[in-house]
């Protein structure tokens, strides 16, 4: 009996082993990759097949998942060259540089508001290492997940809405042409 229930064991694992081993390859091999999943699913845009992405930058996971992230996407020659033909076509996507608000919000800056008062702003781009970007092009959609960011305007923010705004939950996307590198940042605070 004991060798019977041995041989049993042994056996199976022989051919159970290889087909679970097939079948996590397989679904590894055809996963998408979290970050360009994460950026289709937000800008409603499929990018080009071959895109790689790399995560620059993640500290998610506080108080009711506040954080910023930042992702750098890579395309193959092809896959550049028919992201950019796409987003030369589209009106939602603007050329650099960034309006004034995201300006401020990205790369610091201060804002007069109505009263003439100077407000502080940002400077997330050297927290998460976002590089200065001066040619390319630009989105902002907020956050769909947020309640609160689907009564503001991300895609057309400005100053006199940003200086009345108690937190941020927003993707912004900037297309970096002399580089050919996409990078996508978002913040929920």
């Amino acid at each position: 009996m004991k060798k019977f229930v041995l041989f049993s064991v042994v056996f199976l694992s022989l051919i159970l082993a290889p087909i679970l081993f097939t079948i996590f390859s397989f679904s590894l091999l055809f996963s998408q990759d979290s970050g360009v999943k994460e950026f289709e699913e937000n800008f409603n845009i499929r990018l080009p097949r071959g895109t790689v992405s790399e995560k620059i930058y993640d500290d998610y996971g506080g108080f009711h998942n506040d954080g910023m992230k930042l992702y750098k996407f890579v395309f193959t020659p092809e896959g550049k060259k028919s992201f950019v033909s796409y987003i030369e076509k589209q009106e939602s996507w603007k050329k650099l540089p960034l309006s004034q608000a995201y300006q401020a919000l990205i790369y610091g800056g201060e804002i007069k508001d109505f009263s003439g008062n100077v407000t502080g702003f940002g400077g997330f781009a050297k927290e998460v290492g976002l590089p200065k970007i001066s040619s390319g092009y630009w989105k902002a959609i907020g956050d769909k997940s947020v309640i609160t960011a689907r009564c503001i305007d991300y895609e057309n923010l400005d100053t006199k809405t940003l200086i009345n705004l108690n937190s941020y939950d927003f993707y912004l996307a900037i297309y970096d042409a002399e580089k050919g590198i996409l990078y996508m940042f978002s913040i929920n605070t």
